[in-house]
């Protein structure tokens, strides 16, 4: 290995300044030369060092803080109906979940390894009803806490608990039930975004609304369809066009009855439900004993239209009056009642 150039220097000198010069001159002029000779190299030399090393520092640097970048989870924020940003430092792995609609989108999602509690109504699929429960309408903060949550869902029963929840740091995100079709996927887009599950979301959305697409195509002919009365229960309370089922039947072109109502949940007389002279009834409350008989054999609807044509259908009130991704298939039920000749 060669020796070090200050070395080689060091020993070139000794041999020169050993011998006899026979002019003082050359001696000062080659010491002067010697001298600029090893400055030369002493900042040559200093300079062929600093300059890899800087760089090699610099450019592990940059690496270490973009390996670091890529490591560290990047963190969610996204708001609730209140206006209130929830930020999560990752996807919400442990979910409790207070509607029964949010609980259908996110097994839907994929998301139902990351629920690990929901409220008694929360029914379906089969994994839901198996999780451990939590209270819906008065729904309470220690029961929930204990469940070590990193995302609370709360819906519109639970608007008034938002304020005790949210003062003992819990996690909460109000997402109050959609007032029409359009709501739900957006509640769709929300809790794929807070789990983690964007793409899955989008990919839901777009099926349910292309069967949506498809049913608005077969009725796109239609200027208006039949008169409908949807009944929630037996004393005759219905659903206004401003709200979730109402939407349903703006999109079959249905002419809803209780259209014009100040309520979007009014109770109708049985005289103006009589009056108005249903050609469709819909019965929500036939899982609470209301038989397609017993409406006929109300006082006065013998006449009535739907009666002596019987077009009274039940329907499943879990799927058409819960705001998750089954709405579609109430959907297409429904417009298999209004128009049995266009649908299946």
């Amino acid at each position: 290995m060669p020796p070090p150039v200050q070395e080689v220097l060091y020993m070139t000198a000794g041999t020169l300044f050993g011998r006899r010069w026979r002019s003082p001159w050359a001696s000062l002029a080659l010491g002067l030369s010697f001298a600029l000779v090893l400055l030369l190299a002493a900042c040559g030399d200093d300079g062929a060092t600093a300059t890899p090393t800087t760089t090699a520092a610099a450019t592990a640097s940059a690496e270490a803080t973009e390996t670091a970048t890529e490591t560290l989870p990047a963190s969610i924020e996204a708001v609730d109906d209140t206006g209130t940003t929830l930020v999560l430092e990752s996807p919400a792995q442990r979910i409790v979940s207070h509607s029964p609609g949010a609980t259908e989108i996110l097994f839907a999602l994929g998301a139902g390894p990351q629920v690990v509690a929901a409220d008694e109504f929360s029914d379906y699929p089969a994994e839901a009803a198996a999780l451990p429960k939590v209270a819906y309408a008065s729904p309470d903060p220690e029961q929930t806490a204990s469940h070590d949550p990193d995302l609370i869902i709360f819906s519109g029963n639970q608007n008034y608990s938002q304020e005790q929840f949210r003062g003992l740091g819990l996690p909460v995100f109000y997402l109050p039930e959609p007032t029409d079709l359009r709501g739900v996927m957006e509640h769709i887009r929300v809790l794929g975004l807070l789990t983690g599950l964007d793409q899955e979301a989008e990919a839901l959305i777009e099926d349910l609304e292309g069967r949506l697409a498809a049913v608005e195509e077969a009725l796109a002919d239609l200027e208006t369809g039949p008169r409908v009365f949807y009944e929630l229960d037996s004393t005759l309370f219905t659903v206004g066009p401003n709200t979730f089922i109402g939407s349903a039947f703006t999109l079959l072109k249905a002419e809803n009855i209780a259209a014009g109502t100040a309520s979007d949940y009014p109770q109708l007389s049985a005289e103006a439900v009589v009056e108005a002279d249903p050609e469709v009834i819909l019965l929500a409350d036939h899982a609470f004993g209301v038989s397609i008989e017993s409406v006929g054999e109300r006082p006065g609807w013998s006449g009535i239209t739907a009666v002596e044509e019987g077009r009274i259908f039940p329907v499943d009130q879990d799927i058409t009056s819960r705001p998750g991704p089954r709405i579609v298939d109430a959907v297409e039920a429904l417009a298999a009642f209004l128009y049995p000749d266009r649908f299946e």
